[in-house]
């Protein structure tokens, strides 16, 4: 826990964060924002390089859309805060991106290519709990400097918890704070570490919070159009705009489904939490590909 306390702090002193960002904060030392945000990328050996960049490269692709800057200033205060981390066993989490104000599309694009060029960080096994743990200290951590009305960690990856702390605790822990988890996971069928039924998993066992949800990925190509709509979902006070990402992504389903064929995998779909049966047995140690 020391180790995460040292890595949360990296980054987090708020003179150096303000004045990178070319912002002053209030007479009191604090910028407020809508919403302070930990996307948390899964970087196991279940994920190979081409998947790693696919991450990256969709994630980057999301703060570069219009919809998603548009859906950030719908906010009251029309700013979100964002940073990254890359976890896998608890001892390779590492903060790749400390906090950052987005509030314009100039500010949204800095971000998106500090995303580009952030390598992936080695990784063994699937740790999500160390993930919720070390993304609750990057947010606990920054409370003095940026304070937020919602506070979201976002977990993507393509396997379940098999290594670290107990993922119900952490899970339970996390809500506790205040903090809403959302989740993305990656059903892709070629790829080496598909773990079917993934998307119950999630929505048993990793998400919760108010208004938490699941994006559904059934393919690596289609990880930038979920990670798009999952921001805008996340973000955005405009409720027809939410009522239209929906919509768009209800319609890109059936699109799929009768191009692929009946019994066929879709694409993006919308999950809500709730208990199941892998609510009972959140830690799968020993799964992986390769052990891994």
């Amino acid at each position: 826990m020391r180790k995460y306390l040292r890595r949360a702090a990296w980054g987090l002193a708020g003179g150096a964060i303000f004045a990178s960002l070319g912002l002053s904060a209030n007479a009191a030392g604090v910028t407020n924002v809508d919403v302070k945000l930990v996307i948390a990328t899964d970087v196991s050996r279940s994920i190979n390089d081409e998947e790693a960049l696919v991450q990256r490269q969709g994630t980057a692709e999301a703060f570069l859309n219009e919809e998603v800057v548009k859906a950030i200033q719908s906010g009251a205060l029309g700013r979100i805060a964002v940073s990254m981390l890359d976890f896998s066993s608890p001892e390779y989490g590492r903060v790749v991106l400390d906090w950052h104000i987005i509030n314009n599309k100039a500010t949204a694009a800095a971000f998106a290519e500090k995303i580009r060029n952030s390598a992936r960080t080695p990784g063994r096994r699937t740790s999500i709990s160390s993930a919720l743990e070390l993304g609750t200290l990057l947010i606990q951590g920054s409370d003095a400097d940026i304070r937020a009305t919602r506070k979201v960690i976002d977990v993507s990856g393509d396997g379940p918890n098999n290594d670290g702390n107990s993922m119900q605790e952490a899970h339970d822990k996390t809500i506790a704070a205040g903090i809403i988890v959302n989740g993305l996971p990656v059903m892709d069928d070629n790829a080496n570490g598909y773990y079917p039924e993934l998307d119950k998993y999630y929505a048993g066992c990793v998400v919760g919070g108010r208004g938490a949800f699941v994006v559904v990925v059934r393919s690596f190509r289609d990880f930038g159009a979920a990670m798009r709509h999952k921001l805008i979902l996340e973000v955005s006070q405009n409720e027809s705009q939410i009522r239209q990402v929906l919509n768009e992504m209800e319609q890109n389903r059936a699109i799929k489904r009768i191009a692929a064929g009946p019994g066929a995998p879709s694409g993006p779909e919308v999950l809500r939490p709730g208990q199941n049966e892998y609510s009972k047995n959140c830690d799968r140690n020993g799964f992986g590909y390769g052990g891994f």
